[in-house]
């Protein structure tokens, strides 16, 4: 595979460790059963930039497979080849097009006689024309195939694009989502044509990870969007959802008012967090895990965070983030609950921008991200009422599987004998006990030291920052455990 002119290579998603929520008091000493929640996030972990017009090889190939685009033809009668300029113009063209609300040139690119194909290019020209985005353009990524042949056959090969995009006041940058093109030249005077669309996979894949990159958006699969405004946040549905969004657009309005508050009145005024967060209203995991991914979902709610386009020299790596909630999950089931949910994942987005992004094992500690996002889901409220204060009785008494040893949970050991759940509330305990012995401000410049660290120092930025160590810090977080749970 080579790539094309303009191309960077972003960063990879990595899933982390899924979050679970409470089930109903464990009868010790039986396994728990119950409800199990997760609300995914995002670690991005690697950043290469590649200039423009540099070739890179990113998969492997058999000698002789492929031949780059944009070669010199061979000047023989009947040749067909495909340059550079002719697939640069066909971008050109596109983005132009979007961006002036032309849908004839739009859908022009597409296959003609493939009516399927150019209806639904022209639902997603409808659906993105009614979104409101600051900054549409589509750009070239890696392409893979033979561009070239000398008897005249006709080429077909794939070009992988960027459709670069920003929401005002919700991405700190612009980020893009990538697109797989199949593209075919019939001939030597033929017209060069997209004859198929679908995703494109992520440069490093693995087994767990999404199967493309922060494809499909809802402009893709949605036959219509519903776009409901939330304060300075937006909610997007799908048209039988029109009616469930605008309810729940107050209540994502003021988790938003209430996580930007907090920050506000103690965090960093001059670190990069946005003003309005994008949620997405999904039905069920098959959808939850079909929006902005590709991948198996257990989640109620998802946040995934998207690197800044071409931002290799950019202090802002996370360009936006975008949530997805599951509108059957059991949170729906309150204003309460919605309000939890969309304040946890709006937690989440809110310091995505501060990520370093630089290469980790590990990631950053799960107990810092998590639980700085359960502590503001549930700021105000006595740990008594909980959804998983008796849980946590229960793992003080001895009754789980693991019993509580005063150490503070290890990503290694995340997810370790159904200890997700409770490891999500001693992360919570964990910034209670901070905001209570350091105080609100120390709290936060101890989170955005966390998620500026490079590699695997989040914890080790956060004690620092507080003035302490590891090991005091435990002594000092596990007598405060068993204070607010005996």
């Amino acid at each position: 595979m080579t790539t094309g002119p303009g191309y960077q290579q972003q960063y990879p998603p990595q899933w982390q460790q899924p979050w679970q929520a409470p089930p109903p008091p464990p009868p010790p000493p039986k396994r728990r059963t119950g409800l199990w929640v997760t609300l995914g996030v995002v670690s991005l972990v690697l950043v290469v930039a590649v200039g423009a017009g540099v070739g890179l090889v990113i998969r492997s190939q058999r000698a002789g497979q492929q031949q780059a685009v944009g070669a010199t033809p061979s000047g023989e009668p009947g040749t067909v080849v495909v340059t550079d300029q002719e697939i640069a113009q066909l971008v050109a063209g596109h983005s132009k097009a979007l961006a002036s609300g032309d849908v004839k040139a739009f859908t022009s690119i597409f296959d003609q006689k493939n009516a399927a194909l150019v209806r639904q290019q022209t639902r997603v020209f409808t659906n993105l024309r009614k979104v409101p985005l600051a900054e549409v353009s589509y750009k070239t990524l890696q392409r893979e195939g033979r561009a070239e042949d000398s008897f005249g056959r006709g080429v077909t090969f794939t070009q992988d694009i960027a459709f670069v995009h920003k929401f005002a006041g919700i991405d700190l940058r612009p980020v893009s989502e990538w697109y797989r093109w199949t593209l075919r030249k019939a001939s030597a005077n033929a017209p060069l044509v997209v004859t198929k669309v679908g995703g494109a996979p992520p440069p490093i894949s693995d087994d767990e990870g999404s199967k493309t990159m922060y494809y499909p958006g809802p402009w893709d699969i949605w036959p219509d969007i519903a776009v409901v405004k939330a304060g300075a946040s937006l909610v997007l549905a799908r048209p039988q959802d029109a009616a469930l969004a605008r309810r729940v657009a107050p209540t994502v309005s003021r988790a938003a008012r209430s996580a930007l508050g907090y920050w506000q009145a103690n965090g960093d005024s001059s670190a990069p967090v946005p003003s309005g967060f994008l949620v997405a209203l999904t039905a069920g995991k098959a959808q939850l895990g079909g929006l902005f991914r590709q991948s198996k979902a257990t989640e109620e709610g998802v946040t995934i965070p998207m690197p800044t386009w071409g931002g290799g020299g950019d202090p802002v790596k996370v360009g936006g983030s975008r949530i997805v909630l599951d509108t059957r999950s059991p949170f729906f089931a309150t204003q309460a609950g919605i309000l939890e949910v969309s304040t946890h994942e709006i937690a989440h987005a809110l310091v995505a921008g501060l990520d370093s992004a630089d290469f980790s094992l590990f990631g950053k500690a799960n107990w810092i991200v998590e639980g700085f996002a359960e502590y503001v889901a549930n700021r105000g409220r006595p740990i008594t009422s909980n959804l998983r204060y008796q849980e946590g009785r229960a793992y003080l008494a001895g009754r789980l599987a693991v019993p509580f040893r005063g150490e503070l949970p290890a990503n290694a050991l995340w997810d370790f004998k159904g200890m997700v759940s409770i490891n999500y509330l001693m992360g919570h305990l964990a910034m209670r006990h901070i905001a209570q012995e350091y105080g609100e401000e120390k709290l936060a410049a101890g989170v955005l030291a966390a998620y500026s660290a490079p590699g695997d120092s989040s914890e080790a930025a956060l004690f620092k920052t507080l003035g302490t160590t590891k090991a005091a810090f435990e002594r000092q977080w596990a007598s405060y455990v068993r204070e607010q749970l005996g």
